[in-house]
Order: structure tokens, then sequence, then C-alpha cells
């Protein structure tokens, strides 16, 4: 063979190493690259594109993905009947405004956890960021997929999101109009309704994916009351219902006992499971928890909460691997207790309690959610279900409210979020909307 040829053959070689490898080494190797590099690699080559699609690099990649903290902020606008969108520029320097409520803004940061950080909130930075168009609030996530629901002031509404802000893909889901319950109408007059039109009950959602099948499932837990036969009687009920993600029903599954639910309470993912805070007919506290395998309920005590305060709100989250419960004393203490040991009640352990009172807006009346313990022992939390996100410096034990890049003061949603690549295609899911 002409020597001219070998420097041909040298860089042919090179082009042609990676087209020869193994897919589980080319899995293995981009499932450890920032994301942002992983994006740009799915426009070198049809095969990569195909190769980064598969759920052999979805799982590989979900697997070693570092957490981020989603946030999602409300947008607005200038109410329709307030003032006219020609007069909206004119007069906004001289008449009030009312705004209502137009999509979300949703940023995903990555953190830096450091030993040697002087202040926590100078090292967030956006990792991804779009319009939703849709106003809602963060409820939940699980593989890389955020669970979102109208806000709390649409409460009647049943609308609910799942989206992955990394593959910009969202899917509505309803729930079906036979399962919304009425609140009781007492009113025997046809002419006293028409002021007092019936509107849904609240229920209270989770979701989260089962450990050994995976399947991604939205749990309904209605907790209400209809009139009995006659019109003569409040009846209370309790049901649950659960919708598999690809499957596009709902299937009406044995429910537990009728504790109280809130529907405002954090539904917390762990484990395989999903868990709320609930109350029982003495007012005591209790852990309610959905495996979402089996689908049946099981109960889990809570430490003994209240030999320290008389009234409480309890936060609950995940906090590394462990069961978080948080709240704030009336003696201006912070207390955190984590369930060491998954479902074994006498794991309970009071592991951080300290003062913040100089914080204005930690009160008793406060939700305080845990969201991470850093490496130098600060705690990033969030306020009243995400309203606000402060982190507690352990080295100065002072809080100190986190100003986050393109995030406005005011409301704000936040959660730990995993990235994960999971297209809702996969999922079989139909009316898959790209952003």
């Amino acid at each position: 063979m002409p020597e001219a040829l070998y420097p041909e053959m040298k860089r042919q070689r090179k082009q042609d190493f990676l087209t020869y490898l193994p897919s589980q080494i080319i899995t293995s190797i981009l499932s450890s690259l920032p994301i942002r590099t992983i994006v740009q690699y799915k426009c070198v080559c049809k095969q990569w594109l195909h190769l980064l699609e598969t759920d052999e690099f979805v799982r590989s990649h979900l697997a070693i993905s570092v957490p981020t903290l989603a946030v999602l902020t409300p947008t607005w606008k200038p109410c329709p009947n307030s003032i006219s969108e020609s007069e909206y520029g004119e007069r906004t320097r001289s008449l009030p405004v009312i705004l209502q409520r137009d999509s979300s803004l949703c940023i995903v940061f990555e953190f830096e956890d450091d030993q040697n950080l002087e202040r926590h909130d100078h090292h967030f930075s956006p990792l991804t960021n779009f319009d939703f168009p849709h106003s809602a609030e963060i409820k939940g996530s699980a593989n890389g997929l955020l669970f979102l629901s109208k806000p709390r002031s649409e409460a009647h509404s049943e609308d609910h999101y799942v989206c992955n802000p990394i593959t910009r893909e969202y899917v509505e889901v309803r729930c079906p109009k036979e399962l919304v319950h009425l609140f009781p109408n007492q009113f025997t007059c046809p002419e006293v309704e028409l002021f007092f039109p019936r509107y849904p009950q609240p229920a209270t959602y989770g979701f989260g994916a089962s450990k050994i099948t995976g399947q991604h499932k939205v749990v309904r837990i209605f907790h209400g009351r209809v009139t009995a036969p006659g019109g003569r009687r409040i009846v209370p009920i309790f049901e649950c219902h659960v919708h598999t993600l690809g499957t596009g029903s709902w299937r009406r599954v044995e429910s537990s006992a009728p504790f109280q639910y809130s529907t405002d309470a954090t539904c917390v993912f762990l484990n395989g499971n999903l868990h709320w805070i609930v109350s029982d007919a003495v007012s005591d506290l209790w852990i309610s928890c959905f495996d979402l395998e089996t689908e049946r309920f099981s109960i889990f005590p809570t430490p003994l909460l209240y030999e320290e305060c008389d009234a409480l709100i309890v936060g609950l989250s995940v906090l590394g691997d462990c069961l978080c419960l948080c709240y704030h004393t009336e003696e201006d203490e912070t207390v955190i207790w984590l369930m060491k040991e998954y479902g074994v009640d006498e794991s309970w352990t009071r592991e951080y309690v300290f003062n913040i009172k100089e914080y204005p807006n930690i009160e008793g009346s406060s939700s305080i959610c845990p969201i991470k313990v850093f490496k130098d022992g600060d705690i990033l939390m969030s306020l009243d279900d995400g309203d606000e996100l402060i982190y507690y410096s352990n080295k100065t034990q002072t809080a100190h409210e986190i100003s986050l890049s393109g995030v406005v003061d005011g409301e704000l949603y936040s959660i730990l979020f995993t990235p994960s690549f999971l297209s809702l295609k996969s999922l079989k899911m139909e009316n898959v909307i790209s952003f």
C-alpha cells in the first residue's frame, strides 16, 4: 500500500472511532456530560439523536443526574374589564390596573455545593428557562417530570399538567366530570340557586412513579360531602382515583380511613410512595402513605410534636433520602425531624433546631419546607409552600432570602428537581405539546 495513503487512513479511523464504539460505551460517555452539551450533541448526527432518545440512555442519565432547583413564577396581564389595551400604555401612571394571571415563567437553576462558599445565593445559575402557556403552581416532581396545577386562587379548577422542562414538552391531565363532586345544594328555591351556584368541591392530588414498573401516576383524593337521597342529610365521603399516564383513563381504588386532607398540603414523593400530612378525628397528625405499585394506603405516625407547641403548621418534604417534618414554634425555633430509616417509626430523629427569629417573614403561622442541606451545613428552605426561598447559614446562624436571576420579587413555587430526557411521547401520552 502506498505510504501516501497512510495519513488519509489515520484521518478516516479518527472519524470512525465513535462510530464503531459499542452503544453501551457511548451511552455511558454521553450520560455523564452536562445537559447543555447533551442537547447540542443531538444535532451531531442521526445516530446520536436516536441514541439520546432511547430508554437505555434516559435511564443511564437519570441514574447520575445532579438535582437542580425548578422555580415557577406567575406572569400577569391587565384584566380586560379594568382597562383597554390602547389605554394601558397611557394611563398606567394615573390609574390603578387590575392584573390577572396569564401564564408562568419556569426557570431551572443549577447550583454549587461546596464547603468554601461564602453565600449560597450567589451560586445559582440558570440551566434553562421558558414561558409555560398556563397559569400554574408546582405540586410535585418525579423522574424529571414536573406536576403542575392551577393556582390556589383557582382552586375549583381540575386542570393539571405534566411537564418536562428539558425536553420542552407538556400534556394536560384533566379530571373527568363524572368524578367531580359539587358542594351540596341546601337551597330548594330555584331563584336562590341562581345567586348561589353549585361549584366543585376541592380534591387533593399527588404525582409519582411506581418503584417496580416505573409507571407514572396521578392520584386524586376526594374528601368531601354529598347530599343523601331526600336532600335532608349531608354525608361525608372519601374517594381515591388513579390515572396512569398513557392509559387515558381513571380508576377507582380502595381508600383508607377518612383522614382529613388539606388541599394546600404538599404531597411528597419518596421511595415509590406518595405522602401527605393528615389529621384524624381528634386532630392528631399522621402521614398518609400511598404505594404507587400496590395502590394501597398505609399510615405513618409523626413524632410527638404537640409536646413543644400547641398550634403547629407542619411542612412535609424530602431532605436527602429521608422523609422530613419541619415547623416553627412559638418560641421562635425552627425544628426539623428526619425519618432516618424509611417506614420505621422509631427512626424519627430531631435533627436540626435553630433560631432565626430576626428573619421577618418567619412566624408561627408559616409553613416551612427544607429542600436541601449543603455540605457546609447551610439549609435551603421554602416558606408558605414555596412562596419564598431562604437559606439558613450554619456559620452565622442567620437566614437570608435568596435572590435568583430572572425571578422577580413576589409569588413563586419551587422544588428540588432531577433533570431527565424522558419524553412524554415515550409514555404513550396523547396530545403532547412541545414549546
